[in-house]
C-alpha cells in the first residue's frame, strides 16, 4: 500500500487535473449534444474504460510495457488488421456489441516505434536514422490513409513533428521541401483526381461554403453560427438552439465544439482552449524534465498529437481549415478515441513519476 501511495504522490497532478476537467466537459457536452440520450450512455462507459486503463498505465513501469519485442509484435499485427480492413473497404473493427476504430491506436503504435528508433540517437536526427523512421511509419501511415484519409493525415503530422523534432538537418529539410514543391506542382492535378467525391467537396466548400450552402457548406455555416451565437457567456447548457434544432450534422462527433461554444461562449471557449494547451505544455516540460530517451520522445509524440487533434478540429470548425473526420480530445464522442487519449495520458503519468529516477 505504501509503494501505491509513494507512486501517487510522484505523478503529475497539474497534468491529471487537466485531463479530469476536460473529461468532465466532455461528459457535460456529450449530455447536451445526444440530450442524455444512448451517444452519451456509451461515453460514459467508455470514460469509465479508458479511465481504468489511465490509471493501469500510469502504475506501470512504461518501460517494460515499451519494450522493443512488444512495440514490434503489436505493430506487426496492426499492420495485418488494417490489410484486412482495407480489403473489406471499412475503417471499422466489428465486434460483438462494440465497433473499434485502429487508425486511433495506430497513432500510439506510431509514438511507440518512433520513439524506440530515435531514443538510440542521441545527437541530431542522422540519415540512417531517418530512413529507419520512414520505414516503420510510411506503411502505416498509407495503410491508415487508404480507408480514412483524414487520420492518415494525422499520422504524417506525427511522423512529421518526430522528424522536426529529432533535429533533422537543414540539408535534409531543404531537400524535402523541394521534394513536396516538386511532387506538388507534377502531381497535384492527378491527386485531385483520385480524391473522393465527398473528400473534393470538403476543399471546394471550404473555399467558398456560401456558394454551397444547401449541401457541402452546409456543415461549415452551421458551426459558425453556432460559434458566433454563443457570445460572451453562452446561451447556457442544453440550451443551444443549433443543436436542440438539429441544425448541426454530426453535432457529437466532427463539430462538438460548435456545441460547447454555443453553450459556454466566448469564455466557455476559452477555457477548454486553454486547458488544451495547458495539458500540451505539462507533457512536455515532463518531457524536458526526464532524461531518460524513450520517455522524452514519448512525452513528444503524446504532445504532437494532441497538438495536431486540437487545431485540426477547431481549426475546421473556425473555418480555418477544411472540416475533417478529426475528433475533439475528450468532447467528440468517440471510444476509440478516448482509449488511445486516457492510454497516452496514463503513459505520460507512468513517465512523470519517474521523471527524478534518471537523474
Amino acid at each position: 500500500m505504501a509503494s501505491y501511495l509513494k507512486k501517487f504522490s510522484r505523478l503529475s497532478w497539474p497534468l491529471l487535473l487537466t485531463t479530469l476537467f476536460l473529461v468532465a466537459a466532455g461528459v457535460l457536452n456529450q449530455a447536451s449534444a445526444s440530450l442524455g440520450g444512448v451517444f452519451f450512455k456509451k461515453q460514459l462507459l467508455w470514460f469509465s474504460l479508458g479511465g481504468g486503463l489511465l490509471l493501469l498505465l500510469a502504475l506501470f513501469d512504461y518501460q517494460k510495457l515499451l519494450s522493443p519485442r512488444l512495440v514490434f509484435g503489436g505493430y506487426v499485427l496492426l499492420l495485418v488488421l488494417l490489410i484486412f480492413l482495407t480489403l473489406k473497404h471499412t475503417r471499422w473493427l466489428r465486434l460483438p456489441g462494440f465497433s473499434l476504430q485502429p487508425s486511433e491506436f495506430a497513432k500510439l503504435f506510431l509514438i511507440f516505434i518512433s520513439s524506440l528508433i530515435l531514443s538510440r540517437q542521441e545527437e541530431s536526427l542522422r540519415l540512417k536514422t531517418f530512413w529507419q523512421l520512414s520505414l516503420f511509419s510510411l506503411p502505416l501511415i498509407g495503410l491508415v490513409a487508404i480507408t480514412d484519409l483524414d487520420q492518415g493525415g494525422m499520422l504524417f503530422l506525427i511522423y512529421l513533428s518526430f522528424v522536426l523534432g529529432a533535429g533533422i538537418s537543414r540539408r535534409l529539410i531543404l531537400g524535402g521541401l523541394i521534394l513536396v514543391f516538386v511532387l506538388g506542382v507534377s502531381l497535384g492535378p492527378y491527386c485531385w483526381k483520385l480524391l473522393k467525391p465527398y473528400q473534393r467537396a470538403r476543399v471546394e466548400a471550404f473555399l467558398n461554403p456560401e456558394a454551397f450552402a444547401l449541401d457541402r457548406g452546409y456543415q461549415i455555416i452551421q458551426a459558425l453560427i453556432a460559434v458566433g451565437s454563443g457570445g460572451l457567456k453562452g446561451l447556457g447548457f442544453k440550451e443551444g438552439l443549433s443543436s436542440r434544432l438539429n441544425y448541426l450534422p454530426e453535432k457529437h462527433t466532427d463539430l462538438a465544439f460548435a456545441v460547447w461554444a454555443e453553450e459556454w461562449g466566448f469564455i466557455g471557449s476559452s477555457l477548454v482552449i486553454l486547458a488544451f494547451f495547458f495539458l500540451i505544455y505539462q507533457i512536455l516540460k515532463l518531457g524536458i524534465q526526464i532524461r531518460e530517451p524513450l520517455g522524452r520522445y514519448i512525452c513528444y509524440g503524446v504532445a504532437a498529437m494532441f497538438f495536431w487533434e486540437v487545431f485540426i478540429n477547431i481549426g475546421g470548425i473556425l473555418h480555418l481549415l477544411p472540416v475533417a473526420s478529426v475528433p475533439l480530445p475528450f468532447l467528440s464522442y468517440g471510444g476509440s478515441s478516448v482509449l488511445v487519449n486516457l492510454a497516452a495520458i496514463g503513459l505520460v503519468l507512468s513517465i512523470s513519476q519517474r521523471r527524478y529516477s534518471f537523474r
